[in-house]
């Protein structure tokens, strides 16, 4: 790999503020060990700039000091050191704040690409602050998967195309685009791919200090889709239904567990007070329960999971391409025909600007294929700035019912529970258009609101 000849370290340095700012940053680091006497001097104003402030120490840090490492590499500092790697040489330097060796092996990779001049576009993101360590080291690695499909476009291009990706959607932003990318331009390898990672599937189990059982799984994607839509599905909080004379909630099983809770007969249902982590694994279980006994004959048989496929009329026209999931993922044609076999599909057929031409229903309810087509659309609540997924969203009127609104995808938007009480407690309006729902937070403007209403 072509890199440039490195600097000796005796070599001269360069005249400027080099030695000023060294000696700054070393006093920065010492006074970082007075702030945690000092926050409650500070007040609510003051620790949120407090938490702006070393946010941006902590990323801006990781990409400068990937850089030094490269300037180090280059002027044979890590050579002439005992160190064997750049990983090992960046890791003699950590003291006192210990730093996990993922990062520091994360920062190493990339110092050692950023020496290559075709990485340039990697080297000037890190110097502009623009992309993490994490998203460029992806980036790297997804652009060799990626360069081979698209002979027309130039490494610097299809860093370039990674290197957009918003920087909050992290490594996993990343990956996804790669195989949107395979399942357009190259459906066969992204296909040979996934077969690959299904064949070095893992599941374990060990035990924790505190008695606990810890489960660690590695899925393809097509597994993962129908383990994660399943849990979804049964995890979305459950507030307990009033007490009955008898003391049974209503139901059996596992929900009749959770939701046994002190509600007196005719009292409002009761908060689901289990955190995200806890109904995702009761979620799980009454999954393996209903397996067990469907297995046992104890049961009825049902399907392994409900999965919504999104797909381009003309990928399923010509049969080719991939599909997304509600979670979006990109699975392979091959997998889309699998999860035919064992999961519940909604097959949803796409035209125009992404909007539902066609949503599948498993029953003739309207009502369940507008709230799949809304799901599509919206893919959470549509509220400003929320971001609750489907499963905690209701179905939104955007012209009330009782205001002559009718049902239709039309008329219709995803909000989480709160914020669909928001809006018909302060009156808000919607706009339904091709890209999706856009509220206006005017008070009082929607249909039938009185001024003023509660």
């Amino acid at each position: 790999m072509p890199v440039d000849q490195p600097v000796p370290c005796d070599a001269p340095v360069a005249p400027g503020r080099g030695p000023e700012v060294l000696e700054i940053l070393q006093a920065a680091a010492a006074v970082l060990d007075e702030v945690p006497g000092a926050v409650h001097q500070l007040g609510g104003a003051g620790e949120d700039a407090l938490v702006t402030a070393l946010l941006r120490l902590h990323g801006r840090s990781a990409q400068v000091v990937t850089l030094v490492t490269a300037d180090a590499v280059d002027r044979g500092a890590v050579a002439e050191s005992d160190a064997a790697t750049t990983t090992q040489w960046l890791g003699n330097h950590v003291e006192d704040c210990p730093v996990e060796p993922k990062t520091v092996r994360a920062m190493a990779t990339v110092a050692d690409a950023c020496r290559d001049r075709k990485n340039t576009v990697i080297t000037d993101a890190l110097r502009s602050g623009s992309c993490s360590v994490e998203s460029a080291r992806t980036a790297l690695t997804q652009a060799g998967k990626v360069a081979p499909v698209i002979p027309s476009a130039g490494r610097d291009e299809v860093l370039g195309w990674f290197l957009q990706v918003d920087p909050s959607l992290g490594a996993a932003g990343l990956t996804l685009l790669t195989r949107r990318i395979l399942a357009r331009y190259a459906p066969e390898k992204l296909s040979t791919d996934d077969e690959k990672l299904e064949r070095t599937e893992s599941l374990s189990w060990s035990t924790t200090p505190t008695g606990m059982t810890r489960l660690v799984a590695e899925l393809s994607p097509a597994n993962a889709a129908i383990l994660k839509d399943a849990i979804n599905a049964g995890s979305a909080p459950r507030p307990a239904r009033p007490t009955d004379p008898t003391g049974e909630v209503g139901k059996g099983g596992r929900e009749a567990t959770n939701q046994r809770l002190e509600a007196p007969t005719g009292s409002e249902p009761v908060r689901d007070e289990r955190p995200a982590g806890k109904r995702r694994v009761d979620a799980l279980m009454d999954l393996v329960g209903a397996g067990a006994r469907a297995a046992t004959g104890d049961g009825v048989q049902a399907s392994a999971a409900t999965v919504l496929l999104t797909m381009d009329l003309e990928a399923l026209v010509a049969g080719v391409g991939g599909a997304t999931t509600l979670t979006g993922e990109t699975l392979d044609a091959g997998a889309a025909r699998r999860l035919a076999c064992s999961a519940d599909l909604i097959p949803a057929v796409l035209g125009g600007p992404s909007a539902p031409l066609d949503v599948g229903r498993r029953e003739r309810l309207a009502t369940k294929a507008i709230r799949a087509a809304c799901i599509l659309r919206d893919g959470g609540c549509t509220f400003p700035g929320c971001d609750r997924p489907p499963g905690f969203c209701e179905v939104h009127h955007v012209v009330p019912w009782w205001a002559g609104g009718h049902t239709s995808l039309a008329g219709s938007a995803l909000l989480c529970g709160r914020h669909h009480q928001t809006v018909h407690r302060k009156g808000y309006m919607a706009d339904i258009r091709p890209d999706g729902v856009h509220w206006d937070l005017t008070p009082d403007r929607m249909p039938g609101h009185a001024a003023g209403a509660a």
